[in-house]
């Protein structure tokens, strides 16, 4: 379907000229940034020319119509359209990652430059009035990380929906089942709704004082879910200009980061990716799936640990670290660039000259064996990763927040 076209969007083409005419080229995704502190600070008297242009144009973008439909009886001129506008954000999203890790370099930060993880869980998948795939959010977990800091800020929490869409309770529940084992609506555990859940991801991830966000990275397969859940919330705003939240492939930044980490090694650890792909395919192993203490209570005690977007998040950040961290010479801390480590105790050894024993014998030292182990995985004596991501009503909010209600 044409997108609507926004009052605001023609105020920041009219910018984009002007620094054109100054010498000063700014691409279309750079303009939000620009544009948004001027557009904040104009009266309605000096907004209503760029209203107008909006109603002028039907608040819609132009379409062609080849008058050829497919059996659904969508105009192929409309497939072709979105095709490439999915081709141009692609293309347009593998150029802003890139050129992320190059200002990271330039600015000599790339060890502390901090990235941001998303995960969302849902009931179903079902599609719109306009027929486009939407996704009922049930989880939903971000989490902040560097390659020197390692694990940062976190915030988890499980969503709340008064009730499914009409005819998918069955593939909710199958979708459940197989997955996170969220109780369905109405009877779900969570007290947040996605709109308040969606709105402090983008506080948590806004940093300075501006509408513009630092990019959201999540598994590949995983972005159309993210998006779609985002974009529904962003576009129910009716007030504030638009934000410009990104979504981009945790896969590209991979292979992207783990080039600039090796061209910068100070040993040869391990080769950089040959291609997005095989970086795509190190992400999907998930090598901390099961690791102790990365899940929320809920999925701990319902032993689905594996599918928690707690686990999926700081899994994908120790997994980016383990790659990254040693060509740099980065120490890896327990906890901190990866899981706390699982108690470990000696082994029991038989001495040589010991080889020889009566059945009491041999009883009464297995006997032994056993209570020695029992003591050492004592829960007085155990350590597992107690730290929890706090849940969204313990989140503090910082400065800076920008216009978002």
């Amino acid at each position: 379907m044409p997108k609507k076209l926004q009052p605001f969007y023609f105020f920041m083409l009219e910018v984009q000229k002007k620094n054109a005419d100054l010498g000063k080229k700014y691409s279309l995704r750079e303009m939000p940034e620009i544009a948004s502190p001027l557009w904040e600070g104009m009266t309605k008297e000096e907004k209503k020319p760029y209203e107008e242009m909006a109603s002028r144009e039907g608040g819609q973008e132009k379409s062609f119509s080849t008058g050829i439909k497919t059996s659904h009886g969508v105009d192929y001129s409309e497939i072709e359209k979105e095709q490439k506008a999915a081709a141009m954000e692609e293309k347009l999203m593998k150029e802003d990652v890139k050129q992320i890790i190059k200002n990271a370099i330039l600015a000599q930060n790339l060890t502390k430059k901090n990235f941001f993880l998303l995960h969302i869980n849902y009931f179903c998948e079902s599609k719109d009035a306009s027929g486009e795939l939407r996704y009922d959010a049930a989880e939903l977990a971000i989490l902040e990380f560097s390659l020197q800091n390692g694990i940062g800020r976190g915030m988890h929490t499980l969503m709340c929906l008064p009730e499914l869409p009409y005819g998918y309770y069955f593939e909710a529940k199958r979708h459940s089942s197989d997955t996170h084992d969220l109780p369905l609506p109405p009877d779900t555990v969570g007290k947040t709704t996605i709109r308040d859940a969606i709105i402090e991801a983008i506080k948590f991830v806004n940093c300075n004082d501006e509408d513009v966000c630092s990019p959201i990275f999540t598994i590949d397969n995983h972005i159309p879910v993210v998006r779609s859940v985002i974009n529904e919330v962003l576009s129910s705003r009716t007030l504030g200009p638009p934000i410009d939240l990104r979504v981009h492939s945790l896969s590209e930044l991979l292979f992207h980061l783990k080039n600039a980490t090796h061209d910068q090694a100070i040993s040869d650890i391990a080769p950089p990716f040959a291609s997005v792909f095989l970086a795509e395919t190190y992400l999907n192993r998930g090598t901390f799936d099961y690791a102790e203490g990365l899940a929320c209570e809920y999925h701990e005690a319902k032993d689905r640990v594996s599918h928690c977007s707690q686990t999926k998040v700081r899994g994908w950040a120790y997994s980016i670290i383990k790659s990254c961290g040693p060509d740099l010479g980065i120490e890896l801390i327990s906890g901190k660039h990866e899981p706390l480590a699982a108690l470990a105790f000696e082994s029991l050894k038989i001495a040589d000259d010991e080889s020889f024993f009566t059945a009491a014998d041999l009883e009464s030292t297995i006997t032994e064996s056993h209570a020695s182990i029992s003591n050492l995985l004592s829960p007085s004596t155990s350590k597992s990763n107690t730290s929890a991501f706090p849940r969204l009503s313990e989140f503090k909010r910082g400065k800076g927040r920008g216009n978002l209600l």
